[in-house]
């Protein structure tokens, strides 16, 4: 195998952790803004955990990409099943962050407006509707 054929793999990595870079300063940012103004948010922590999924996920798709291709590392049965444990991975993990913020801003609403608290039932649960669809996405994958 030739330095060729590896480059669109490099690419894609290296895009993603220039991605996870950006979002994390970003987490930063919203971090010490919120401290200053003495406001908690979980926006900023929300920013750094993705941008650290990001990088977790382009170390995965390193190693996936150099073990698989004409070496035979990993047999053809096996790709759907490393593909849905992506995908159920990052549903979860989107599922996770949603709930996390909307629990966060659920507790707030309700400190402010206590019959409100159905709304916030209902934003908790758009988010474990993510995770249901990653689950679904993934069952349709590994059984294809």
């Amino acid at each position: 195998m030739s330095t060729v054929d590896f480059l669109p793999a490099a690419i894609v990595v290296g895009a993603t952790v220039i991605g996870a870079a950006y979002v994390m300063s970003q987490g930063a940012i919203v971090g010490a803004s919120a401290e200053v103004e003495k406001k908690s948010t979980v926006w900023g922590a929300a920013l750094n955990a993705f941008g650290g999924f990001m990088i977790v996920m382009s170390i995965l798709f390193t190693i996936i990409i150099l073990a698989g291709g004409e070496t035979g590392v990993i047999p053809e049965t096996a790709w759907p099943l490393l593909t849905g444990a992506m995908t159920m991975i990052g549903a979860g993990f989107a599922a996770a962050l949603c709930i996390m913020v909307a629990a966060k801003a659920g507790s707030e609403m309700l400190s402010e407006k206590p019959e409100l608290s159905i709304w916030a039932l209902l934003f908790i649960a758009l988010g474990e509707g993510l995770a249901i669809y990653g689950l679904i996405v993934t069952i349709l994958m590994v059984n294809k």
